[in-house]
């Protein structure tokens, strides 16, 4: 245990210097915090059900600071595991301050000998992602949500406090985005961010790799190594209508997330999850964070 939590201290220092340096952050579209994709840190699995709120704090692209309460309940009938996440989206920049809800996720996970899980499930947004400011499209770090309606497909396995998890999660409806630099001449504020009208998101796979400790009674350490991979270079229409690839949308995010637990009074707890990339993709046009801090309550 001391040298799995020695490790961990090694990787958070790491990515703490590592996240000054990287433009890009975490490619968390909806699936890495889905009930069945994210690390278990409960002592007992098997509640009948489980309602958790909290907070992410993060970073987009050009500093714009994004918040995104939530709400979350889990419902055990069985070896079904139901769960409803709904989501708000606060952003703040220098081009707008945002506000509006985010998406609703829905899934169901199905346990097999309380050591592997097969999950499905949607994520369904309520935008379209093209919040506007002075009658302009605003670019994709501003938006509270994606705008894509997507299914996931996640499954896994645990075994000695080792659990290795694969998801894989793809728009089917893309989004309403109409953002273009060139259209506001006037604001060479907007110059720097990458055009998103009528923005095609390719969709993304990642494997997830974690361990759990317990560090006392009470507190419990979860650390994960998170590659995700974006499967294609997204797209976009110029000012022509003509369809344009987005170079360097492609490709590989390595993140690291560490979990953070502690137990309450009547099986209640209290999450820290702390998490950011130490790879990452050369272009993110979705306008994703480039780190994430999460406060969870759950009872």
């Amino acid at each position: 245990m001391k040298v799995s939590f020695v490790f961990c201290l090694i990787v958070l220092s790491y990515w703490f210097q590592e996240s000054i340096v990287y433009a890009q952050g975490c490619s968390d579209a909806g699936f890495c915090t889905i009930h069945s994709v994210k690390p278990s840190l409960e002592k007992e699995n098997s509640r009948k059900y489980r309602f958790k709120t909290g907070v992410t704090y993060g970073i987009a692209q050009y500093n714009v600071s994004v918040i995104n309460p939530y709400m979350e309940y889990s419902q055990n009938i069985g070896n079904l595991s139901l769960n409803a996440k709904l989501s708000y989206g606060i952003r703040s920049g220098s081009l707008a301050n945002v506000a509006d809800f985010s998406d609703v996720i829905i899934s169901g996970s199905w346990t097999s000998a309380k050591w592997w899980h097969l999950t499905g499930g949607v994520k369904v947004p309520l935008n379209n992602a093209d919040k506007k400011e002075n009658g302009q499209s605003l670019p994709m770090a501003y938006q509270t949500s994606l705008g894509t309606t997507d299914i996931i497909i996640a499954t896994g396995v645990t075994q000695n406090k080792v659990s290795i998890n694969v998801a894989w999660q793809q728009p089917l409806v893309q989004n309403g985005n109409s953002f273009l630099p060139d259209s506001n001449p006037d604001d060479p504020t907007q110059e720097d961010y990458i055009p998103t009208n009528d923005y095609i998101r390719k969709g993304d796979v990642l494997l997830r790799l974690s361990h759990l400790m317990n560090l006392s009674d009470k507190l419990r350490l979860s650390s994960s190594l998170l590659p995700i991979y974006h499967l294609g270079n997204d797209r976009y229409s110029d000012m022509n209508g003509k369809q344009q690839i987005i170079e360097g949308s492609k490709g590989l995010t390595l993140n690291i997330n560490a979990y953070i637990q502690f137990q309450l009074a009547n099986s209640d707890y209290i999450e820290l999850n702390i998490g950011g990339p130490v790879i990452a993709r050369e272009v993110r046009p979705d306008g994703l964070s480039q780190f994430a801090i999460a406060l969870e309550y759950g009872f």
